[in-house]
């Protein structure tokens, strides 16, 4: 027998609710207590889902339904979840070891066969398409969609006078539908300093939408209290905490909530006052940059307190001297080859068509190197440039005269394809590239921008190709599209980088995959501190252009439409910053925020943003 996930009437196991907005169809109660409420974080659901007791005598696959739905709920400690099993797993069931994320809401199929003497019960199986996992650290893992199938037992229990039918043997955790999942859940980039650097670096997890039914903190405090657990695995051997060890929310903190100006004081346990004043600003940037994104207005300060006292405070002018890669200040222009192979600027105010004005000074805009593919230095005053041939790379000024002088590096790659990738620069003013010729792969790091290149080891590379190399703007992470085949997927690892000049040591670490659902990624750009846009599709579909998470989470608004033949894509440090990319259909174009793509150049190439 095959169940879906709708029941009869007569058997509710949740309940759903749409909350209407004020401004739509309310009505206003004139009896009853005035009670505070509390202001929602911005983008909350307007979904809520109450879990309801199994009615007396329900039958087994009510049952089983009533637990799945249940397990979406914001139930407190999922009580009603768990009123659904059997006494001994009702307490031994651990909701939070681990979320299993399906495309939709899981199928049931089951009994194979009805109870007897000999099997008094009963097993049904879930099945799915299993897209995600979220572990006990709130981390994400994007999976190659594959089959999910799963038992749950169930057994005659004696509840009250009555013997009823509840499960005694299921899978630890949650099993969600993508839509509940999302309704449920949302994305928080915490924050950790790069280790022997004095910026910060995302670390993106996922904390619950409304109140954690576990904790029973809300978002804001869920958030802090993520943070003050350190790190993710993954990210940690490149980032530090600047909060003494053994720091944690004051006992019994389970609501923060921001002042009419929008500022917030965090109380913290004793350990907090081990600080110094300067650790401590640091610990409040930390905070700042993290809940920067949970309210739907500035931050305009984080004050820290320890068993009563005040310990320091950070404005969001302040915080932003930690800025992650350093990123405050910069211009919004972006920049392009011409089809001359000229280096050019193009400004946020740029209309269709460009000017001799908009070339760079300096060898990649006089033509004295003729480019096809660049990049821009984060600190605008130097690009490097492959040369059209794709042999040679060259670094030069951009804002003053003089030539490119030697090429850093040579490739031996017979054809342009097998030759040098487009470069990349880090925070540190260090220039990547790698070479892809078949008999010579690999990946290359210029120190400020300077010859004598260090090979770069990449773990776990499995003779896939490098095709192309983009570091983040903090410097610890770097994107690679790698290719095997006729599939080209993008990963993202660790830049482990130890010592100086001919003293140096170079790898790159962990690789992990962003897009296993993805058949091929063609471009790729960081936009932002933990998340890039790609164009790329998946098995069968059309070519997409979407911004994805750098833990590999997405969501269906991620998806830009009006945009095809897409060959390279570009973004900023910012979201205020337009997407530029190049499309054979209509040259360059750029999205600005809010706004439909614009053509600006009729023909032009490799975009870029600086770094």
């Amino acid at each position: 027998m095959r169940r879906g996930r709708v029941r009869s009437a007569r058997v509710p196991a949740v309940l759903v609710v749409l909350v209407m907005a004020l401004a739509g169809c309310a009505s206003i109660p004139d009896k009853g207590d005035v009670e505070p409420v509390k202001a929602s974080p911005q983008d909350e659901s307007q979904v809520r889902v109450y879990a309801v007791p199994p009615p007396q005598n329900a039958s087994a696959g009510d049952i089983v339904d009533g637990f799945l739905e249940a397990m979406t709920s914001d139930d407190p400690g999922f009580a009603m979840a768990r009123r659904y099993l059997a006494k001994d797993e009702a307490h031994d069931w651990r909701p939070q070891k681990i979320t299993t994320v399906l495309s939709e809401a899981p199928d049931l199929e089951g009994p194979a066969k009805p109870p007897s003497a000999d099997q008094p019960g009963l097993t049904y199986q879930m099945h799915g398409e299993q897209i995600a996992t979220v572990d006990e650290g709130h981390v994400y893992r994007p999976l190659k969609p594959a089959a999910y199938q799963q038992a749950l037992h169930l057994i005659q229990e004696k509840v009250g006078d009555h013997k009823e039918w509840r499960i005694d043997a299921l899978p630890q955790g949650l099993v969600l539908g993508a839509s509940d999942f999302q309704r449920n859940y949302r994305p928080v980039d915490t924050y950790f300093f790069a280790r022997g650097d004095g910026w910060l670096v995302a670390d993106p997890v996922f904390i619950r939408q409304r109140i954690d039914p576990l904790t029973r903190m809300d978002p804001i405090t869920q958030a802090v209290n993520t943070l003050l657990s350190g790190p993710t695995g993954w990210l940690e051997p490149s980032v530090t905490s600047s909060f003494p060890a053994g720091t944690r929310l004051a006992a019994g903190t389970r609501t923060l909530q921001f002042d009419d100006s929008n500022a917030l004081t965090v109380p913290l346990s004793a350990a907090a006052k081990k600080a110094s004043p300067d650790v401590c600003k640091k610990m409040a940037a930390q905070l700042y940059f993290t809940l920067r994104d949970l309210t739907s207005t500035r931050v305009s300060q984080i004050a820290l307190r320890a068993g009563g006292s005040a310990l320091c405070s950070v404005t969001g002018d302040e915080a932003l001297a930690y800025a992650p890669g350093n990123a405050s200040g910069r211009s919004d222009d972006a920049f392009y080859v011409d089809s001359d192979g000229r280096l050019a600027r193009l400004r946020p105010e740029d209309k269709r068509g460009s000017d001799k004005d908009s070339l760079v000074p300096g060898p990649f805009g006089d033509g004295g190197v003729k480019l096809d593919a660049v990049a821009v230095a984060r600190d605008e005053r130097t690009a490097a440039g492959v040369a059209q041939d794709g042999k040679s790379l060259y670094v030069a000024s951009i804002t003053g005269g003089g030539d490119a002088g030697d090429p850093l590096v040579t490739s031996e790659g017979k054809k342009a394809s097998d030759r040098l990738s487009a470069p990349s620069w880090d925070s540190r003013g260090d220039v990547w590239v790698a070479d892809r010729d078949p008999d010579h792969a690999r990946l290359l790091q210029f120190e400020s921008g300077a010859s004598s290149p260090a090979e770069v080891r990449v773990d776990g590379l499995g003779g896939r190709r490098i095709e192309a190399v983009r570091l983040s703007s903090d410097g610890v992470r770097i994107a690679l599209l790698l290719t095997r085949g006729d599939r080209t997927s993008l990963e993202i690892g660790r830049v482990d980088q130890t010592g100086t000049g001919a003293h140096r040591t170079l790898e790159v670490e962990d690789l992990k995959s962003l897009t296993p659902q993805m058949e091929t990624v063609t471009a790729v750009s960081w936009a932002g501190p933990s998340r890039l846009v790609i164009v790329g599709k998946e098995a069968g579909g059309v070519q997409q252009v979407r911004f994805i998470q750098a833990d590999g989470s997405t969501s269906d608004a991620s998806v830009l439409p009006g945009l095809n033949q897409v060959t390279a894509i570009a973004a900023g440090d910012t979201d205020a910053k337009a997407l530029v990319a190049d499309s054979e259909d209509a040259g360059i174009v750029q999205l600005p925020s809010g706004g439909n793509w614009q053509a600006v150049v009729d023909h032009g190439e490799s975009p870029v943003y600086p770094g």
